[in-house]
């Protein structure tokens, strides 16, 4: 893909808890909107019939474009719109939590466990690069997914240690996941706990993957939780959620023009 065609191609949103109603950050875009607040067994984890559902809704779409994907209840629909992939690629994941648990039911998808499922299931996969995660996390991650997985800490982040990074082989694209929970929580506040990086550390390794390498796809999620008494959380989100949209337009003109 061509990463200049998102600066104009629909934004998908994928509307599962209903808050991105209360949101203007995509009002003077094209979007594709999918609603699924209405749809039984999402929240945290994806039946089989939900999963069925998702896929159906989403099977004319590409992968390409801008996926807002709702709270990180639901980072597991990261993995339907990769499994359209059909090329070797390697997905970078930003993430406070490595979503790498063994699943507490076998065969249901969850918030906690997909990335492990892509590891284990999706072959067009070369590398999983994760980044931001707390050093605890990146302790328990299993062994066994050591040549499959690159994962870098925040600490690694704060030193600019990307050492790691050169396992990578650069011939293939990438598509990019992104939690907002990576962020920290002086920043905007989501459901999940948080990080530490800042959103300029973000935008640089966004700027320098996107300026330097082919971009299949992004998909963000991370929105607050949607209660009653979160209007100031809310706000913030939605500031956030305009900062990297209009941030990710901009690299992608510039990738365009240069």
């Amino acid at each position: 893909m061509n990463m200049s065609k998102i600066q104009d191609a629909d934004i998908t949103i994928m509307n599962f808890s209903g808050i991105y109603r209360y949101e203007k950050f995509y009002k003077n875009e094209n979007v594709i909107w999918l609603d699924f607040c209405s749809l039984k067994g999402k929240n945290c984890y994806c039946d089989g019939l939900a999963e069925k559902i998702i896929e159906e809704k989403i099977k004319n779409f590409p992968p390409q474009g801008l996926h807002f994907i709702d709270s990180g209840n639901y980072h597991y629909a990261t993995k339907f719109w990769i499994d359209k992939i059909q090329e070797k690629f390697n997905l970078i994941v930003f993430d406070y939590h490595t979503d790498m648990q063994e699943p507490l039911f076998k065969n249901i998808l969850s918030c906690g466990s997909w990335l492990a499922h892509c590891a284990e299931k999706n072959l067009y996969i070369d590398k999983i690069i994760l980044l931001g995660v707390s050093r605890k996390q990146k302790i328990s991650l299993d062994k066994k997914y050591k040549d499959k997985i690159i994962c870098l800490d925040i600490g690694q982040i704060k030193e600019k240690n990307y050492s790691s990074l050169q396992k990578i082989n650069m011939k293939y694209p990438i598509y990019i996941s992104i939690d907002k929970d990576v962020l920290s929580r002086t920043i905007f506040e989501t459901n999940w706990t948080q990080g530490e990086m800042k959103l300029t550390e973000l935008k640089n390794i966004l700027q320098e993957i996107m300026l330097e390498r082919r971009i299949i796809g992004i998909d963000l999620c991370g929105e607050c939780a949607n209660e009653a008494g979160k209007s100031i959380a809310l706000k913030r989100n939605d500031e956030v959620n305009a900062n990297l949209l209009n941030f990710i337009k901009r690299q992608s003109r510039a990738k365009k023009n240069g």
